[in-house]
């Protein structure tokens, strides 16, 4: 009797719908991916490509993953966790996705065996560092609201529950941003950390400049993705030169390749990291590459259901310390999860004890009934 790999398509729908440069989201959809042994023993993961952000969508994720489980036919464990397959003919936001869900599941599994945290087990396997036993990482929290009472007040609800460190979409309309951002300020007071989120909203260096300029009086930490990937990390590097703001790379950066690329052309001193848009084993890279050459990694989800949340929770917990605050706080958008157990926020603040693996357990009448298709399994 072979090992198995099964994946299953789920809707997860938001509270409300959010906001961003890409696209509203009001909803989640991916595939929930089991990789279970013949004695029981099972790993999770989550492929959930974002076609707004990263492209693709759920039924290539699901051919990726049917020809990732045909690759693998016939290894060990261990042979699957050292075998990377090339994949050819799907979008880069499927395939992703797909790594990601695969790579997640297989390394559950195995730290679960060795009844580990899965940070505690990637720690070795990436070369990183081993975090301490219990590990808090500290998230930030995500202002949307276009109108700027509402981002007023959105910031002060936020800050009551814990946050300190916030983020604040912008647009291409600098002045509709200036005007959210100074009421952000003035509501949170000039202790709290302010970081902006453009994603890809100017179209040059020379905007992108002036835009960060004019929002800088607002005491700016960070701002995420000024210009749009298609400008090339030579724009983004005369930004980065010429910013009076620290800028972060996100939607331009999602391989190690393109990281090298930032850290050689000097385009940008963080790094956000996805691992549902790059895969776990690509996340592990990246991270690795950032502390090697001296820059902040930050760790995001995107909108995912508490596996892949739990995921960016371990993977964050890999971080120097004292780390940055990481996208965490986004299961709470969501109205119903298909795992318990996934690391809660609270008072701003992630901490993951010493469970197993993710330390998520799956709810089958959950998924049952936020299923949008049955199953798919294939042997291994």
């Amino acid at each position: 009797m072979t090992a198995t790999l099964t994946w299953q398509p789920f809707r997860l729908t938001l509270r409300s719908p959010f906001a961003a440069a890409h696209g509203a989201i009001s909803a989640r959809e991916g595939l929930l991916v089991r990789l279970r042994l013949p004695s029981g023993e099972q790993g999770l993961g989550e492929a959930s490509p974002l076609p707004s952000f990263g492209g693709g969508s759920v039924e290539e994720a699901s051919a990726a993953l049917a020809e990732l489980a045909r690759s693998c036919r016939g290894l060990s464990i261990a042979e699957m966790w050292g075998t990377e397959t090339t994949l050819r003919g799907y979008s880069e936001g499927s395939e992703a996705a797909a790594r990601c869900g695969f790579e997640t599941a297989l390394a559950d599994l195995v730290a679960r065996r060795y009844r580990r945290p899965l940070f505690a087990w990637l720690a070795p396997e990436a070369g990183l560092d081993l975090p301490p036993e219990r590990r808090t990482i500290p998230a930030n929290a995500i202002i949307d609201a276009s109108a700027a009472g509402a981002a007023a007040e959105q910031a002060r609800a936020l800050a009551n529950s814990g946050f300190t460190t916030f983020k604040v979409k912008v647009t291409a309309d600098v002045d509709a941003a200036c005007a959210r951002l100074k009421a952000v300020r003035e509501a949170l007071g000039p202790q709290a950390v302010l970081r902006i989120d453009a994603n890809g909203a100017w179209a040059c260096a020379d905007a992108a400049i002036a835009a960060i300029e004019r929002l800088s009086i607002s005491g700016l930490s960070l701002c995420e993705q000024p210009l749009s990937p298609g400008a090339g990390i030579e724009s983004l590097a005369v930004v980065n030169r010429r910013s009076p703001v620290p800028i972060a790379v996100d939607e331009g950066c999602r391989s190690l390749a393109d990281l090298a690329a930032v850290a050689r052309l000097g385009a940008a001193g963080t790094v956000v990291v996805k691992p549902m848009v790059t895969g776990l084993r690509e996340a592990l890279r990246m991270l690795r590459f950032a502390r090697e050459n001296r820059m902040t990694a930050i760790v995001t989800t995107t909108f995912d259901s508490g596996v892949g949340t739990a995921l960016a929770a371990h993977l964050a917990a890999l971080l120097p310390v004292p780390a940055p605050a990481c996208g965490l706080a986004t299961l709470e958008h969501v109205t119903r999860d298909i795992v318990t157990g996934a690391p809660p926020v609270q008072r701003g603040l992630i901490t993951l004890g010493m469970a197993p693996g993710l330390g998520v357990a799956l709810d089958e009448q959950a998924l049952a009934a936020l299923a949008t298709g049955p199953a798919c399994e294939a042997p291994l």
